[in-house]
């Protein structure tokens, strides 16, 4: 179907026509058919293109399955695709976070649409989340390119010149680059969808009635698909919707062009607000806090913001030595990376015609010959350019919002490559023979794909599938040994999203629950959830302390990953020394598995009744956590002013008879009074001062409050911790356990 019309200025590229198709008659199916083909083969060229180049580089079938890059951010997300085959929702993960379930609430993710599409519609089709992730990635650039087409043929640029930003958009370097970890940000066809949301306020479609109304469903459609595939995305369209109305408005003098940006730019805004009240109403019951506050910063707008050079200079896996050597120089040398933006060689020239030719066009006389779209391309550039600089809309952005959950403001480059190579479509498109046209679409073509796609940007099929046969062979060997749904304790504890020591790469504990049908797994609760923060608590303890009170907590095995030790080889060594040999080595050595065996004949007559309650001190005990005034960050937990309190949190419900606290105030020039919980005081001069605190507390919360008596400035609390007295028979029957732990090795 043709795309509508568009309201433009007259323009030297829309008075030259393509040759027309053979006269068939008026109305005759033949010339139906000819010109429907001549309005769909940009878009099949450009698809067939990028498709053969994600093919060339992804190469699925080599694959077999496997995780396609099975290590980082990659494992996060394809543990969510496989909640969401599991559990019906990538927020719910009951094979995770055992003896609990994994809830994401904490962690705002707002990409619903990714998890719909991939794991409710690829995952059955293709048998597994390692193949669905592979295949959307995959066939997420024909789609970029038919989108980018689209957008081109809406500003009228000829079938042929709508090639080149069909294809060089798709193959793009960061689209390869997100393909092997954030396969929501690989969803690059969104964008082109978002961007005529922009361009469409300043160049309204020529249609009316019932088609004008298809066209504003169409584009509002877009919009909501873009606000669920990534909140990057949805933002930085959502700042060009505004910036093309304002535009709009004040060229047409027309306030209907504020009220349909307004609709747009709800359209963009609501879905992720949903999401992020819904998430709130999930929440846990009991929280230490959202674990998104510890992983965004005020500061990571400036840390994470794009540089021009940055952005113009060849990517870092570019296939050329030399290019590829510029890049790592410059990354090296200057600090904050920022992700490495790279817009390659076709959008780098575009990029900088279109800053040249607004600065330029600032000097002369408006004439005739102007491109009302190229006016609109430069002047969404610059808009662009102050989003994605370091020191721009992002730092205000993070200002005003506390953070705003975006930090990375550097991405926006995507964004800035499609309107340069719409604006390299539409000079293309002023070259007056249409043969010398083709020849230059085609040599622009393979410049882009030449510069653009490379075999640094290939999975190593055979790492990823070395990977799923050791952690297969893994899962398989316990499954044999214990009980169906069985719960396997990993070991050294590592917390998400924020690891507090790497396994191997970030997030490499979701291996062993990607890779099995029915074992539950310890790892990927929530920082801040006291479901997953029991294990802190326990790793406090001696460790056949730990393996004792896990056997008492219903764990069936004890999975240790040797390479997350691999900087503390003395928790090696005591491994060894405590448990003896594993009932289990895979086959790089790196996993090694012991059966838990619980012996209740240890624990005398009172077995029982001492077994369930070191199960409830196991998993739910005392937790201290920052309460309101204090903000929790990657560097500590800080107060700036006025009142303050710490929550001591636990999953059961009566509290505890006798729980002690215990923290670090550094108050350099403030002097604090603490109320404890039994009504008691105690007062902090300036300087480092440790408060140690013994009593009960009734219910799952109770507040430790914090004044300030005098002074000004910061203040921070560190090494928050809390815990029980056991009971004279649970410890009695703990010593025993661990003793025979000990004595089994």
């Amino acid at each position: 179907m043709p795309l509508p019309d568009t309201d433009m200025t007259a323009s030297r590229s829309e008075t030259k026509v393509d040759p027309p198709t053979a006269e068939v008659g008026s109305g005759s199916r033949l010339n139906v058919i000819a010109r429907s083909s001549l309005q769909a083969w940009p878009y099949l060229v450009a698809a067939v293109i990028s498709l053969w180049a994600a093919l060339w580089t992804y190469r699925p079938w080599q694959l077999d399955g496997a995780i396609m890059a099975p290590s980082g951010d990659s494992l996060a997300y394809h543990a969510w695709v496989q909640n969401t085959i599991e559990s019906g929702w990538y927020e719910t993960g009951d094979r995770l976070a055992a003896p609990f379930v994994q809830n994401n609430h904490p962690f705002t993710v707002t990409d619903e649409f990714l998890y719909v599409a991939i794991g409710r519609v690829l995952a059955p089709l293709l048998g597994g989340a390692g193949a669905a992730v592979t295949w959307w990635v995959v066939l997420s650039f024909p789609l970029a390119a038919i989108t980018a087409v689209g957008l081109a043929r809406y500003l009228r640029l000829s079938p042929v010149a709508s090639v080149v930003p069909g294809v060089a958009f798709a193959l793009l370097p960061d689209h390869f680059l997100r393909g092997l970890g954030h396969i929501n940000l690989a969803t690059t066809w969104v964008i082109p969808l978002g961007m005529l949301a922009a361009v469409s306020l300043v160049h309204p479609p020529r249609v009316t009635g019932r088609r004008r109304v298809l066209f504003e469903v169409a584009v509002l459609t877009g919009c909501v698909i873009t606000s669920l595939t990534s909140a990057y995305y949805a933002v930085f369209a959502g700042l060009l919707v505004a910036a093309a109305g304002i535009g709009a408005l004040v060229a047409t003098r027309v306030w209907r062009s504020l009220l349909v940006a307004a609709g747009r730019g709800l359209a963009l805004v609501v879905p992720l607000a949903v999401a992020a009240v819904v998430d709130h109403i999930y929440l846990p019951s009991h929280m230490g806090y959202e674990a998104v506050l510890v992983t965004r910063s005020v500061s990571d707008s400036e840390h994470y913001g794009g540089k021009i050079t940055a952005m113009l200079l060849p990517a870092s896996g570019n296939r050329f030595l030399f290019l590829h050597d510029i890049r790592t120089r410059y990354d090296t040398a200057y600090p904050n990376a920022a992700e490495g933006p790279a817009l390659g060689l076709v959008a780098g020239i575009g990029f900088i015609g279109l800053v040249c030719w607004a600065v330029l066009v600032y000097w002369r006389r408006t004439t005739a010959n102007d491109d009302a779209r190229i006016r609109t391309l430069a002047a969404l550039t610059w808009v662009g350019l102050f989003v994605y600089v370091v020191g721009g809309v992002g730092t205000v952005w993070s200002m005003f919002l506390s953070g705003g959950g975006i930090r990375v403001w550097s991405r926006m480059h995507v964004y800035l490559a499609l309107l340069a190579l719409l604006a390299v479509g539409i000079t293309i498109d002023r070259i007056g023979r249409y043969r010398v046209r083709v020849a230059v679409v085609a040599l622009v073509t393979v410049i882009a794909i030449i510069d653009q796609t490379s075999p640094v940007y290939r999975p190593n099929a055979d790492v990823a599938k070395a990977v799923r046969a050791e952690t297969t062979s893994m899962t398989q060997a316990i499954r044999t040994r214990v009980s169906p749904g069985a719960m396997i304790y990993q070991y050294p504890q590592v917390s998400f999203p924020i690891a507090n020591r790497v396994s191997g790469s970030y997030y490499d504990s979701f291996l062993p629950f990607l890779y099995s049908e029915d074992l539950r797994w310890s790892y990927g609760g929530l920082q801040g959830d006291p479901a997953a923060d029991w294990q802190l608590s326990l790793a406090v303890r001696p460790l056949a302390d730990q393996v004792a009170l896990l056997t008492t907590a219903g764990f069936a095995g004890f999975l240790v990953d040797q390479r997350a030790l691999a900087k503390t080889p003395k928790q090696a060594v005591q491994i060894t020394h405590t448990l003896g040999k594993p009932d289990y080595v895979s086959s790089t050595g790196r996993w090694d598995y012991y059966t838990l065996r619980p012996d209740r004949g240890a624990c005398g007559p009172h077995a029982d009744a001492a077994m369930a309650g070191l199960k409830t001190e196991t998993i739910r005990p005392p937790l201290l956590y920052p309460g309101p005034g204090i903000t929790a960050t990657p560097k500590g937990n800080l107060n700036e002013e006025g009142p303050a309190s710490l929550r001591i949190v636990t999953l059961r419900e009566a509290g505890w008879p006798n729980v002690r606290v215990t923290f670090v105030a550094d108050s350099p020039t403030s002097s604090l009074l603490v109320r404890l919980p039994d009504g008691t005081k105690r007062v902090l001069a300036p300087g480092t001062t440790r408060v140690i605190w013994s009593g009960p507390v009734s219910g799952p919360e109770t507040p430790i409050r914090i004044e300030r008596t005098g002074g000004t400035g910061i203040y921070h609390l560190r090494g928050l911790s809390a815990s029980t007295n056991l009971s004279a028979d649970a410890s009695t029957c703990l010593a025993k356990l661990a003793a025979k732990v000990s004595a089994g090795s």
